[in-house]
């Protein structure tokens, strides 16, 4: 026994040393690295509240399918520019972004970029009063089942979540009265438990035969303490901007607001330092600024929150619109396809180049250059648009999109068709040859 135990002792540094030694003298294997990069595809909504759709596409000859549908197969469309339907659409990934723009009345129009979607995604916005017929259309582009959970926010408290599961390749439709019924001010939290989700939330208002208007609200992924709303309209007589916010955490927030314009910066009244209570949907109105064009608007915070702007119109052409926080623009393109828009763009400082062609087919560019506020304000219809950044602040931009008949439509110039990039490791078995 005594032998066994010195024959063990003797043993195992002899082990330790030989695998040393092999560690030291044979080469090890590299793992290379390798960046493969594709553009994801994104969702587009259906026509909702029985409205009429088209969709543009950033350039032609791209695949794109129903959600919904019984076949799962891409078709090729010869055309930039094409009519939705009730089931959302599925486009396939390029490096543009693709547009809806939705016809409920004549007036009542409303635009939405087509999202990729996420795991979480919050709107701040809509209602579920006597006058609404808002929707929440949740889509499932994916081969399996989803679930997820509805966490629904009023101006009072938070309220009970709601669980939904949405089959695969469908989309499910939720009217937002049914959420939050009789509340006036929502805001809507969706938290995406599995499968692959994207989710639009229709602002849609009637009184009797009078439609109110009709506005898309754009989603935001997480909340900020500054945070930048770009291209809104001038207030007037006519024309009413309200302030939406929710703080989502367990303490109320100092809010101070800036709008920054062609004239220069400054606070509106009453926005210098604003208590925004947490947890419930709170609304202030903005004061009547006189402006002479577009502006934007940067909310700072002690706190994360979410903020929006609600602009109403008055008279023949009544409407309204919703403005949500914006990401940093970035290189990207888009197809209005023939509509006329106003843009505006803040940060530090603005500059970036823009190329585009008009209702004619002809190509131009522009340089957009400012301190921290540019307009850009091009004659006619557009249809591709393409915008470069050159330096290196951030920039935020939006555009107001008006409609023939007197309404208006708020479309944020978000690049939702980024390069998602994967990392994949590749052993080099070459490294395991002496040389």
């Amino acid at each position: 026994m005594k032998f066994k135990n010195l024959l063990l002792g003797v043993r195992a540094p002899l082990i330790v040393a030989g695998a040393v030694a092999v560690a030291t003298l044979v080469p090890h294997a590299k793992a290379l690295i390798v960046e493969g990069g594709s553009y994801p595809a994104t969702v587009c909504p259906g026509a909702l509240s029985g409205g009429v759709q088209r969709i543009s596409l950033p350039a032609e000859r791209i695949a794109t399918r129903l959600v919904a549908a019984k076949s799962e197969k891409l078709t090729v469309q010869k055309s930039s520019v094409i009519v939705g339907g009730s089931a959302p659409t599925f486009v396939s990934g390029n490096p543009g972004s693709a547009l809806a723009f939705e016809s409920v009345t004549g007036t009542s129009t409303a635009d939405a970029a087509c999202e990729v979607g996420g795991i979480d995604q919050w709107f701040i916005g809509g209602s579920a009063g006597v006058t609404s017929q808002s929707v929440l259309q949740i889509i499932n582009s994916g081969l399996s089942d989803s679930m997820l959970q509805i966490f629904p926010y009023n101006s009072k408290v938070a309220l009970a979540p709601i669980a939904v599961t949405v089959k695969a390749n469908s989309a499910q439709n939720i009217a937002l009265s049914s959420i939050a019924p009789g509340d006036e001010a929502v805001a809507l939290h969706l938290v995406t438990e599995s499968g692959r989700v994207s989710s639009f939330l229709l602002d849609h208002r009637r009184a009797g035969l009078k439609d109110l208007g009709a506005s898309f609200v754009t989603p935001v992924a997480e909340p900020a303490t500054v945070s930048y709303i770009s291209g809104i309209l001038p207030s007037s007589s006519k024309v009413a901007s309200t302030m939406r916010f929710l703080v989502p955490g367990n303490i109320d927030a100092n809010v101070h607001l800036s709008i920054f314009s062609g004239g220069g910066t400054f606070t509106p009244v009453g926005f210098d330092s604003v208590t925004i209570a947490h947890q419930k949907v709170v609304d202030l109105p903005l004061p009547l600024v006189a402006l002479s064009g577009a502006y934007g608007i940067q909310i700072t915070s002690d706190q994360p929150l979410f903020a929006s702007t609600l602009t109403r119109t008055s008279g023949s052409g009544a409407d309204f619109a919703w403005a949500g926080q914006l990401t940093p623009l970035s290189n990207f393109s888009l197809n209005l396809a023939g509509a006329r828009a106003q843009f505006f763009f803040m940060g530090k400082s603005v500059s970036l180049h823009v190329n585009w062609v008009d209702a004619k087919g002809k190509s131009k560019s522009a340089l957009i250059v400012g301190g921290s506020s540019a307009s850009w304000r091009p004659v006619g219809a557009l249809r591709g648009v393409t915008f470069k950044v050159l330096g290196k602040e951030a920039i935020y931009g939006g555009a107001i999109v008006p409609n023939a008949d007197g309404g208006i439509n708020y479309l944020p110039l978000l690049a939702n068709q980024l390069i998602s990039r994967a990392q994949t490791p590749v052993a080099d078995l070459r490294t395991l040859t002496r040389h």
